[in-house]
């Protein structure tokens, strides 16, 4: 068997080394010089436990994501072996509750605890591999919170057991075990132009340097995070509800020696922002309403810079840090901030709406997923969380398991 992965992100890398791992000869396409280096690596690499989705009360989020979360070092474990032993890991995030959320402290609070009910089901009281973390402590409302927030944004926080992966270490050890691994053909600099069903298989249609190529696949899976829809429409298959994708930019830092203590925080609910602490020194820094510059419900998103114009880049790093610092003061007592780079990543998700309106499906992730047309797969990732889950069970359904 002969499997066509679009995409070589961290889903499309984990769909092929799965079913390598099973045999099958795979050829991974990527647009970019090197596997796992969009996206999939820029962002903050939450474990996400469904916390965050408070504003989906029917918990079928929550659920999604406590599935993904309890799969994803178990398989990468099987994919890489002991190096996901030695990716960063976060201090267990702390979520500050603003005081303009879409909800309340105790509406918030309702949510955190139904949230790690559903992650204590899950576990069945088995150890579960979450990075060294223990996923099952129950969320506690902090009765002071004042050295870590500041009182006049912040309306009460909770420590959580979630945690965060450095997700740029992550995307090297699974570059180099997509290198390594003989059953897996890496063809970069590769754009993909359009599928087609052709007999009992598929056919690629693609580019290299101005030439065309064409080649045939008992099954093709379409793993592209910014091209799937467009790819997906070359077969005739049409997005079913309004979508959004965005650019996000955010900054990293690397501390030089050791700072104020910083805790890792998600600020909720709205379009608000993220502070997480590796272990390695590292640091992200997000707030949503300066890092986001662009959206389009095209198709195909535009080529959105992702390396930014010195003035640009100066104006997103002040107003990331300055708006952090007024709800983390300690952050103040960090390396200046003009040594952060400034880095973005592509959004998508369905919805016609920003994540400031309480109807938004970015509130709701849990229609998501993978869907097979014949021989030709697509795969709807959502979350970096959700990807070794979805990989796993689009292997198996070409093995035919």
């Amino acid at each position: 068997m002969r499997v066509a992965v679009l995409g070589a992100g961290l889903q499309g890398a984990c769909v092929a080394l799965e079913l390598a791992s099973n045999g099958i000869e795979v050829d991974l396409y990527d647009r970019n010089d090197h596997c796992v280096s969009q996206a999939s690596a820029q962002n903050e690499g939450k474990i996400h436990l469904g916390y965050v989705y408070a504003n989906d009360r029917t918990l079928q989020t929550a659920r999604l994501m406590v599935k993904g979360a309890v799969s994803f070092a178990p398989l990468l474990r099987r994919w890489i072996g002991c190096d996901i032993d030695r990716i960063a890991v976060s201090a267990p995030f702390y979520y500050a509750v603003h005081k303009d959320s879409l909800l309340g402290i105790d509406e918030v609070e309702r949510h955190l605890f139904a949230s790690n009910r559903i992650a204590r089901e899950q576990s069945n009281g088995l150890a579960i591999d979450y990075f060294g973390a223990d996923y099952c402590n129950v969320p506690v409302r902090l009765k002071r919170y004042d050295e870590l927030f500041a009182h006049d944004k912040i309306v009460g926080a909770f420590a959580t057991p979630e945690i965060a992966i450095d997700a740029e270490v992550l995307a090297g050890f699974v570059r180099n075990r997509l290198i390594s691994e003989p059953a897996i053909c890496c063809v970069m600099r590769s754009n993909v132009l359009d599928v087609a069903s052709a007999g009992s298989g598929v056919d690629v249609n693609f580019q290299i340097d101005g030439e065309r190529f064409r080649a045939s696949y008992d099954h093709v899976v379409n793993t592209l995070w910014d091209g799937r829809l467009a790819i997906d429409a070359t077969i005739g298959i049409r997005p079913p509800r309004p979508w959004l994708f965005r650019i996000k930019h955010y900054l990293r830092l690397k501390r030089s020696s050791p700072a104020a203590f910083l805790p890792s925080t998600t600020i909720v609910l709205g379009a608000f922002g993220d502070l997480v602490n590796y272990m390695n020194g590292e640091l992200y820094l997000s707030w949503y309403p300066a890092g986001m510059r662009n959206l389009t419900s095209e198709l195909r998103p535009p080529n959105w810079p992702h390396v930014l114009d010195k003035e640009t880049a100066s104006e997103i790093r002040r107003s990331i840090a300055s708006a952090l610092v007024e709800i983390i003061p300690s952050l103040a007592d960090c390396e200046p901030m003009d040594s952060c780079e400034v880095k973005g990543g592509v959004i998508f998700a369905w919805g016609a709406t920003d994540i400031d309106d309480p109807g938004s499906e970015l509130h709701a992730r849990f229609e998501v997923g993978t869907q097979s047309y014949g021989r030709y797969h697509s795969i709807d990732t959502g979350k970096l969380t959700l990807a070794p889950l979805f990989a796993k069970e689009m292997a198996d359904r070409i093995r035919g398991v």
